[in-house]
């Protein structure tokens, strides 16, 4: 039985593995402040979160020109399955998992019901080109952005093989739901910028305002053409029953399953191309076929998608806080950002399978070693691998937009920042969860910012931000980074991104 559990456990790693995520966009310096800068964000990263920011000066001293090669990486991970709260409790203190314990762990886990889940997302970004311009009454600019999002979700009864392996008592009668679900989706941005001045109703009331010496107005729209770099979608449900070893039974393991699994370009052709040798040859091997390398990324899929935004910048004087500069501003954004979707239309198919897997524990006259060769063969290209496929109509995918809502008050080398979102689908970590954030920087010596801020609230529990660097007139090398204290009611998170290379002139 030992074996036969190392098979199973590596049939599913190996489908979860084999599966190759973006809220409210964030760079570096934003990140470091909790994650929101919906009213600091500035040049050709205004594009994704503000694109009225294109017309700000954030610090007061930037050149009128931003240019970014390779200007923005960020990579994001969090979710429920991410409970670092339990992986401490019960996987760091030397406990052996078992008994009581193993039960209590997955308990505090997953909840008592094997129907549960638990999820967790990823997102990759980065820019490798930007180029931003701001001019007195309008401003342009034009950004590449690579995206890729990834969520999984299990059952508890997956993870239940993970520390129980095949144990009857545990998968025996009526046998346990093992399911899990991963989706993967990547594409290209091209974004092409512009914002302007708008003429301020009621100017003259807006100066009656206490404190308030004037305003702006900024409007800006960032449409954005959509590239398909790749794109799967796998949905595995299944029950899983062990029968104990007794007597002159020697045990066996029967699962019941489906799954469904959406590809593209040449993927799919393969993958057809070996259902059909198939029915001609029960024979045929999936090795034989599959042999994917690449080489249609980008032409699987296109789309449209816009990010719209505007901010009102008041200069402020507020005497009682002058002693931190004399420069005092104060910004109001709203931004609504990845409207959209993209559509993956490169021989879209749809990939099936149903079957029940039965592994009885005879050997027969076989060794082991010849007996479990032939099985690891017979679920590859029998069971397991005895798909069907199936042409099907161009995939939508829509795009993790964001409600976006921020203010930022600059005195002089401190900014503090609150922002408030949430987002109106469920794509990669992004949430209908609203979140709430709050930043601040200092600009020790006007170029090295320093910041801390936090998140509550959105994918995951509370989170906690830094991030420094040096912040020159003409050069930015900047870094941020994010994680949770407690991740035991909401799952935990993790960020970090990188300024790139940014040149001003």
């Amino acid at each position: 039985m030992k074996h036969l559990r190392l098979i199973f456990t590596i049939c599913f790693s190996l489908s979860a593995a084999a599966l190759v995520a973006q809220s409210r966009y964030y760079n570096a310096a934003t990140l470091g402040m909790g994650g929101g800068g919906t009213a600091y964000i500035d040049g050709y990263h205004a594009n994704f979160l503000n694109p009225a920011n294109l017309m700000i000066n954030n610090t007061g001293k930037k050149p009128k020109r931003q240019l970014g090669i390779v200007g923005g990486i960020g990579v994001r991970t969090g979710g429920t399955l991410i409970n670092l709260d339990v992986y401490d409790r019960y996987l760091t203190k030397g406990l052996t998992i078992s008994g009581q314990t193993r039960v209590d762990m997955l308990n505090d886990w997953f909840g008592t019901d094997q129907n549960n889940t638990r999820d967790m997302a990823a997102t990759f970004s980065i820019v490798p080109f930007g180029f931003s311009n701001r001019g007195n009454k309008m401003a342009f600019s034009l950004a590449a952005r690579v995206r890729t999002a990834q969520d999984l979700t299990v059952n508890k009864g997956l993870m239940e093989l993970a520390f129980y392996g095949f144990d009857s008592d545990q998968f025996g009668g009526s046998g346990v739901p093992v399911n899990f679900n991963s989706r993967t989706l990547s594409y290209t941005s091209i974004s092409l910028g512009y914002a302007m001045e708008l003429p301020v109703p009621l100017s003259g009331v807006v100066e009656m305002i206490p404190f308030v010496n004037g305003m702006k107005l900024y409007a800006g729209v960032a449409p954005k053409y959509l590239i398909g770099i790749q794109s799967t979608e796998l949905d595995f449900i299944s029950n899983l029953t062990v029968d104990p070893v007794s007597g002159n039974n020697a045990g066996g393991i029967t699962h019941d399953f489906e799954y469904s699994l959406y590809t593209y370009g040449d993927l799919s052709t393969q993958l057809s191309d070996y259902a059909a040798a198939r029915e001609l040859d029960p024979d045929a091997k999936l090795d034989d076929f599959l042999d994917y390398n690449g080489s249609d990324i980008g032409t699987l899929g296109s789309g449209f998608g816009v990010d719209l935004g505007v901010t009102a910048e008041l200069d402020v004087s507020l005497p009682a806080l002058g002693i931190l500069g004399s420069r005092q501003v104060l910004r109001l954004s709203m931004s609504v950002t990845d409207i959209g979707s993209i559509d993956f239309d490169s021989n879209p198919s749809r990939i099936t399978a149903s079957g029940v897997a039965v592994v009885d524990g005879d050997l027969g006259d076989k060794t082991p070693g010849e007996y479990f060769e032939d099985l690891a063969d017979s679920l590859q290209n029998d069971v397991y691998g005895g798909f069907t496929s199936e042409s099907v109509g161009a995939q939508k995918y829509e795009l993790p937009g964001m409600y976006n809502f921020g203010a930022a008050l600059t005195l002089g080398k401190l900014t503090t920042t609150l922002d408030y979102g949430f987002g109106f689908n469920e794509v990669g970590t992004n949430s209908r969860r609203s979140a709430l954030t709050f930043g601040a920087e200092y600009r020790f010596l006007g170029f090295i910012p320093v910041r801390f801020g936090t998140r509550v609230g959105g994918y995951s529990s509370t989170s906690y931000s830094a991030g420094f660097g040096l912040d020159l007139r003409f050069l930015e090398f900047t870094v941020g980074a994010s994680t949770v204290a407690n991740s035991e009611n909401n799952g935990s998170s993790a960020a970090v991104a990188w300024s790139g290379l940014v040149l001003r002139f």
